[in-house]
């Protein structure tokens, strides 16, 4: 049968099938993974990391396999998650799907693509298909966390297909959540641009030390993760050296730089996330991306649904200040409320020149 592919964007609606009763199996037994591709090293992997799964190298192997699997007599063995390379190509792809899609006792596996090797228009054509649970590179996982995202994926499946009405997958965030959140960028507008106008000087002669004792750019910026899951630059003052590698000292940190991480100055340029509306002035720490791809349980989650901030609500432990790979995390909605946050403000105001971000 030829399969046409569809011109639009795939809706995954999911819906339930009725089977006759006397054909539906009941004893079903789950299997760890089923591999579809044809890289050994792959296999190898997930061979080594779960203790039982099935592997063949096509989508019409696959399929044949688990009619076979669900025609056993006395359980049913499928599988928890199916993991299929991309480079099936789409159309075997989306008819593997389909005939896992077309029976109720497989309706809630993860259907999840191994994206390796596949060109760059490829991979944004795979991200449209929503049929597609998950794309991953199973190259870039350790065991554990590779435990962790199959984990989360079956537990999202399973409600989205089990509870539909009441698992809404937020695929955008509204710029400001409620009165409140408008009222708190409005007084992070302003109290940054008081901070801008009154440090400003100094911040052209920190500029005008750094540039002379590292010889370098003035500015350093770090990848973070802020609201939503939105990737933005983080600006501190550099503090390295140029070329600190080739110095025979070997010493990398100038000496500018050395004071302003004492003193935390090097965190000024922060300032301006907050006017570009990257952080707030209070808020959760910005993960580094090696952090925020870890947080995928329900309760980490959390942890994206407020803005970062410049200062957190993390910075006390047993009343002294820590650094912020010591402090927990804690779920957004416990205390990203205006009045908590002027609350800190005035009366921790050490918290401001804290090193939340580092």
């Amino acid at each position: 049968m030829e399969l046409t592919l569809p011109t639009k964007k795939i809706i995954n609606t999911y819906k339930r099938y009725s089977l006759p009763v006397e054909k539906e199996p009941t004893d079903i037994k789950k299997l760890q993974f089923f591999y579809i591709g044809t890289q050994t090293r792959y296999t190898e992997k997930l061979q080594e990391y779960f203790e039982f799964g099935y592997t063949t190298t096509s989508a019409a192997n696959a399929i044949y396999t688990l009619k076979r699997l669900m025609k056993k007599a006395d359980e049913v063995t499928i599988p928890s998650m199916v993991i299929a390379d991309g480079t099936l190509g789409t159309e075997h792809l989306v008819e593997l799907h389909k005939f896992i899609y077309s029976h109720k006792i497989m309706a809630d596996v993860p259907f999840i693509v191994e994206a390796t090797g596949l060109a760059p228009e490829e991979l944004n054509r795979f991200k449209r298909y929503e049929f597609i649970d998950e794309l991953l590179f199973l190259n870039e996982f350790t065991a554990p966390a590779l435990v962790r995202k199959l984990s989360f994926l079956q537990r999202m499946k399973q409600k989205r297909v089990q509870q539909p009405e009441t698992c809404k997958v937020e695929t955008s965030f509204r710029p400001y959540a409620n009165v409140k959140a408008v009222v708190k960028r409005g007084l992070d507008l302003l109290i940054a641009a008081v901070f801008l106008a009154v440090l400003g000087p100094l911040m052209l002669l920190i500029a005008l030390a750094v540039k002379l004792d590292t010889g370098g750019p003035v500015l350093y910026t770090t990848l973070r993760t802020g609201r939503g899951y939105r990737i933005f630059n983080l600006y501190k003052f550099n503090t390295i050296i140029q070329d600190a590698a080739k110095k025979k000292s070997g010493i990398t940190i100038s000496r500018v730089g050395m004071f302003l991480r004492k003193t935390s100055l090097d965190e000024l340029p922060q300032l301006l996330n907050v006017c570009l509306g990257d952080l707030s002035l209070v808020g959760h720490r910005a993960l580094p991306l090696y952090e925020a791809e870890r947080l995928t349980t329900n309760i980490n989650a959390h942890h994206f649904l407020a803005p970062a901030g410049l200062t957190g609500w993390q910075v006390q432990k047993n009343d002294q200040m820590v650094m912020p790979v010591e402090a927990p995390l804690a779920p957004a909605t416990d205390k990203s409320d205006l009045l908590y946050d002027i609350w800190l403000m005035a009366n921790k105001p050490a918290a401001a020149i804290q090193k939340t971000n580092a």
